[in-house]
């Protein structure tokens, strides 16, 4: 399931997009990438929800208000699966990207240390300084997880401090916690980055 929206050429200028930003969901298999976007475009949570295979594409509007008139910012959402035979078709879905979410199961540590792997890709194919936030799913397993596996807020820290992070937010696509947050804060950080006109999301 995909957001139906009317192709550009279709629109009058009141319909139009004031910006269109690309925005790149990576992480390992099995983290919640999918549930994210879905959760964010869709409003719905399905614990069944398939691996994604290969790429799937997402839309969605964010108002916004610049120069006092209001517009919106379109989000190219682009869910990335996350297996090993996928990972060749890289260099495609990160060319162009606006913003990138680092995704990981704060309930399996492994998860987080593999994202090591999205961040040596990311310097290779000059995205290295690209707006991005590192996101922690289901953080609603948090407090029944087994201590073994789930991650504790040191590795969390000295991984963001390895990596020169300053982004971190927990999120759970089941209650819905912090996932509409995430993308209005990355979208402030392209914006920003840009140098692009607007007084404030809405």
């Amino acid at each position: 399931m995909k957001s139906q929206i009317k192709p550009l050429s279709e629109m009058s200028e009141s319909e139009k997009p004031i910006y269109i930003f690309k925005i790149c969901i990576l992480g390992e298999e099995r983290v919640g990438k999918t549930c994210i976007a879905r959760r964010l475009c869709f409003n719905m949570f399905d614990l069944n929800t398939k691996e994604t295979l290969g790429i799937e594409f997402y839309t969605k509007d964010i108002p916004v208000i610049v120069n006092d008139d209001e517009s919106f910012v379109r989000l190219s959402i682009w869910d990335f699966g996350g297996r090993e035979q996928f990972k060749k078709l890289f260099p495609y879905y990160i060319n162009g990207a606006n913003g990138i979410f680092m995704v990981f199961d704060l309930v399996n540590i492994q998860t987080l240390l593999r994202l090591d792997w999205w961040y040596e890709k990311l310097g290779e194919y000059n995205q290295g300084l690209t707006p991005r936030m590192c996101i922690g799913t289901k953080s609603d397993l948090v407090k029944t997880a087994d201590e073994k596996t789930k991650v504790e807020e040191l590795a969390i820290k000295r991984f963001m401090e390895r990596h020169k992070e300053n982004d971190f937010y927990q999120t759970s696509s089941k209650e819905n916690y912090n996932i509409e947050l995430i993308f209005k804060e990355l979208v402030l950080k392209i914006l920003k980055k840009n140098k692009l006109d607007y007084n404030r999301l809405l």
